[in-house]
């Protein structure tokens, strides 16, 4: 298993720095579900604490989106898909990576702040799941987060993406809807 987990970390670290093409899912439909999960599972929680920490969790998750768009790289492969949109590529370089590490951090202290107590065993479990689902769609659609998860992704997805599309305006047009 231990090997498994490192395979998995080296493919999500390598992925950084290399050019992938840029997809609707990551740019609309990741934040756009994370959002919807976020307003079903903060129905659930209802404390001056969470619509405090809720609020600054969407501002660091802002800064952090931020940061992860800060160094990205755009390359036009001067192609057209099948819906004739742009076939373009993202690198998205150390500022992701390091965006996503304090992330995670943020997560992990957020479960302590509410009380759990993690081990060492629980946050390699939990940098195993989390690297799972950048990689496979599916863990991330199979994924039980809990509130404050959600939150942090909708503000970090959200401000990654709207961050590209407004420095690269070509970056829209590959990720509209068909025709």
């Amino acid at each position: 298993m231990t090997i498994f987990v490192i395979l998995l970390i080296y493919k999500f670290i390598k992925g950084t720095f290399e050019y992938e093409k840029v997809t609707r899912f990551e740019l609309i439909i990741i934040p756009v579900y994370s959002a919807i999960m976020m307003v079903l599972s903060l129905e659930n929680v209802r404390s001056l604490t969470a619509f405090g920490l809720t609020i600054i969790l969407l501002i660091l998750g802002g800064s952090i989106g931020f940061l992860q768009a800060s160094q990205t790289q755009i390359k036009d492969t001067n192609k057209l898909d099948s819906h004739q949109r742009p076939i373009l590529k993202v690198k998205r370089n150390w500022p992701y990576l390091v965006g996503w590490l304090v992330s995670f951090a943020i997560g992990i202290s957020v479960e302590v702040f509410y009380g759990a107590h993690i081990d060492t065993t629980e946050v390699s479990h939990e940098l195993f799941e989390e690297v799972l689902k950048d990689l496979s769609a599916i863990a991330f659609f199979r994924s039980h987060n809990a509130w404050f998860i959600w939150v942090l992704n909708v503000a970090t997805s959200f401000t990654y993406g709207a961050c590209l599309m407004v420095r690269y305006p070509k970056i829209r047009e590959a990720v509209r809807r068909k025709k």
